[in-house]
């Protein structure tokens, strides 16, 4: 939490008790959406609308402190930018999200640099299938 206050004093910005509350929710869950977010937090923080919780995110991302992932369900996810770096296997029958983390991954988004001089700031991949359950049914 001392980290993202200093990144919205860098930039300008306070750390409001919205804000805290809503980086206190991606701080335990990854693949929020705003609604699940908003969800979580209206009972016991009935100040907080909707429209703040995604105004907060936008805000959040654009200072890339909260990652935005689109799993093609019509809305985005999110999750904090500090997490480790990881890729996203997304079932189109149930909707579960698998990350993994694979070393090919990151060679490929190496040898794309080393080909065509694209400098990465980072990367995702996201396979889109059916999960071991889904495929065995």
């Amino acid at each position: 939490m001392v980290e993202f206050e200093q990144i919205l004093k860098s930039r300008g910005y306070r750390l409001t008790n919205q804000r805290r509350v809503i980086v206190r929710e991606l701080e335990g869950e990854r693949h929020l959406s705003a609604e699940e977010i908003y969800d979580r937090v209206k009972g016991t923080h009935p100040d907080i609308g909707l429209s703040t919780v995604y105004r907060t995110l936008d805000l959040l991302h654009d200072l890339d402190i909260v990652r935005k992932e689109d799993f093609g369900e019509g809305y985005s996810r999110y999750e904090l930018a500090t997490e480790r770096m990881h890729h996203h296997a997304r079932c189109r029958e149930c909707g579960r999200v698998i990350e993994f983390n694979e070393e090919l991954m990151e060679y490929l988004a190496l040898q794309v640099e080393r080909e065509t001089g694209f400098v990465t700031d980072w990367h995702e991949i996201t396979l889109h299938g059916r999960c071991a359950a889904c495929a065995a049914s």
